[in-house]
């Protein structure tokens, strides 16, 4: 099922882009959470993260994001400090199970109902993880609008 009128809405917030191999994502990661205990700040959760590209070579083009507890941060060359992250208007469609093959199946629906209900793309594809060491899962959500 895919939820409407969903958004997005992060205080201070800092993010790094990434261009990597989809197959290096726990890296990327792992390099972001460093980054983070570099700048001695504390981790808010989620970590979320924008496609900013399709990945027909497999080569990602993203901005991964994780909220803090702070409300600024040591000047950084890496990391990018919002005070306030916030998108609206959004479809949503959770799924848990295996993320590699469930993501394709995600990014089909929400753009079939996209096309069903004339809507248009305003947003990178956003993924928001989400659950506990029993059970987690991700949000995949997109911003929309129409032009009705």
């Amino acid at each position: 099922m895919i939820a409407e009128d969903q958004s997005i809405a992060y205080s201070n917030v800092v993010s790094k882009e990434y261009f990597f191999h989809y197959s290096e994502m726990d890296d990327v990661i792992k390099d972001l959470l460093s980054e983070i205990a570099k700048a001695h700040l504390t981790i808010k959760g989620p970590m979320f993260y924008a496609l900013k590209n399709i990945p027909k070579d497999e080569n990602m083009y993203i901005e991964l994001f994780m909220p803090v507890h702070e409300d600024k941060i040591p000047s950084s060359e890496s990391l990018t400090f919002r005070s306030y992250y916030y998108v609206d208007e959004m479809l949503m469609k959770r799924f848990t199970g295996n993320y590699e093959t469930l993501t394709e199946i995600v990014y089909a629906e929400l753009f079939q109902y996209m096309v069903d209900n004339n809507l248009n793309l305003s947003s990178p594809i956003y993924h928001i993880f989400g659950g506990d060491e029993s059970l987690q899962y991700v949000d995949v959500k997109i911003s929309v609008f129409s032009e009705e």
